[in-house]
């Protein structure tokens, strides 16, 4: 091991996470995974949107994606705590470049339909799921417990960079060329993270030994929730957050096209706000090491994002939207962030993946937010929908403040 990454230096100084080797390439990885990830979102509603005409169905088409993290979540980490976490994440990348090829060649053909799309979407988001359960463990793995904090804040500007790439090329390409061409572009990207991800040497200082069945697995983390009642606690908000403020995005290629007028390079406009409010929130946080009372700073960010949502529900101008798409870009960053490593410190280090698991089929009840989200905005309107579901969200936070004082302790 070469002297600057050895464990006992890092921390010393902030940021020195970096110094990490396989780290480094998992971050790099990360940015063409995050390019894809964001990128197949992005196309995904515009297509919905295009052929349907309907809020509705973008609500039910982003839902299907995001299904599978409700029902894999708890499976997907009891592989990750039982399998090498680095080879799980390099099948997941040849199966994702495989799914975006496969829509890009229906597109191109001139095959696709919705009964296509929707389906395929749903392998893809289960992809998704698995992948991101094993990469914020393999993070915690490479840099060690005392660096948690600083090494995920280093993987979400990863993301975030790359989600900002991955939604301003897929906007591009799709107004100058077509979505077949988009999808083309993101199987490039999920190769190349492919190449990086061979690339990591070791499986990590943290690294659990596995070994046992899945189902075994599975099982012994069902009575750890049971006993766990922090972590139950943070599996019910980090799921409401999800309902009421997460979920708001479906909203997004509607608001480009019928409220704002700005066509799908709009959009595209749209996502990299949304991917660099993240990514400048992250960047400033992440060379500070580990914080304290990261369960206070969580639930303030809550309230945050409330806010956010208020604001851009009343943005008269694409200026002021993307001003409150900003402010609610850092507020998912920061909720994301808080809550993973939250949940990875809340239970031993044999059950992270799983704990990672529960993170997931906490965001996994997106789909009920997607379909209510959809609906309402059917009926009420796009403005008043986010207004609404920024209020509903800065009561949860309020609530959550006033009745959970383990969770403001942590």
């Amino acid at each position: 091991m070469n002297p600057s990454d050895n464990p006992r230096n890092i921390g010393d100084r902030r940021g020195e996470v970096l110094r990490f080797r396989d780290f480094r390439l998992l971050c790099a990885a990360t940015v063409f995974d995050a390019m894809g990830f964001m990128g197949e979102n992005l196309i995904l509603g515009w297509l919905i949107l295009d052929i349907t005409d309907s809020t509705f169905m973008v609500g039910l088409g982003i839902g299907a994606r995001n299904a599978p993290a409700l029902f894999l979540g708890i499976f997907a980490g009891a592989i990750a705590d039982t399998r090498d976490r680095r080879t799980v994440l390099r099948i997941l990348n040849v199966g994702s470049a495989l799914m975006t090829a496969c829509l890009a060649a229906l597109l191109i053909l001139d095959h696709m339909e919705i009964w296509l799309l929707l389906p395929l979407s749903v392998v893809g988001g289960g992809m998704g799921t698995m992948n991101q359960t094993a990469r914020q463990a393999f993070a915690w793995d490479i840099v060690g417990q005392r660096n948690v904090l600083s090494g995920l804040s280093f993987v979400s500007l990863s993301m975030r960079g790359g989600g900002m790439i991955g939604a301003l090329m897929a906007g591009f390409v799709i107004d100058r060329v077509d979505p077949g061409a988009a999808y083309l572009v993101l199987t490039g990207g999920y190769l190349v993270s492919l190449s990086v991800l061979s690339t990591i040497r070791s499986r990590g200082q943290a690294a659990p030994k596995g070994g046992q069945p899945v189902w075994q697995s599975v099982k012994e983390f069902g009575s750890e929730l049971r006993r766990n009642r922090a972590l139950a606690i943070m599996v019910i908000v980090v799921g409401l957050v999800e309902v009421l403020g997460f979920s708001t995005q479906v909203l997004m290629p509607s608001l480009a096209r019928d409220i704002l007028d700005v066509g799908p390079q709009g959009l595209g406009i749209m996502g990299a706000f949304n991917s660099g409010g993240g990514l400048i929130v992250i960047a400033l946080i992440s060379p500070f090491g580990e914080l304290r009372r990261q369960g206070l700073a969580f639930l303030a960010v809550i309230h945050v994002f409330g806010l956010s949502l208020i604001l851009l529900g009343l943005a008269t101008t694409f200026h002021l939207a993307l001003a409150a798409i900003l402010l609610l870009a850092c507020s998912m960053a920061l909720s994301d962030l808080f809550s993973q490593t939250l949940m990875q410190r809340l239970v031993p280090n044999e059950f992270r993946g799983r704990a990672m698991g529960a993170w997931i089929v906490a965001i996994g009840i997106s789909p009920l937010g997607n379909l209510q989200i959809g609906a309402l905005a059917a009926v009420i309107g796009v403005g008043l929908t986010l207004v609404s579901q920024g209020a509903a969200l800065i009561v949860l936070g309020a609530t959550t403040v006033a009745v959970s004082a383990r969770l403001r302790k942590l």
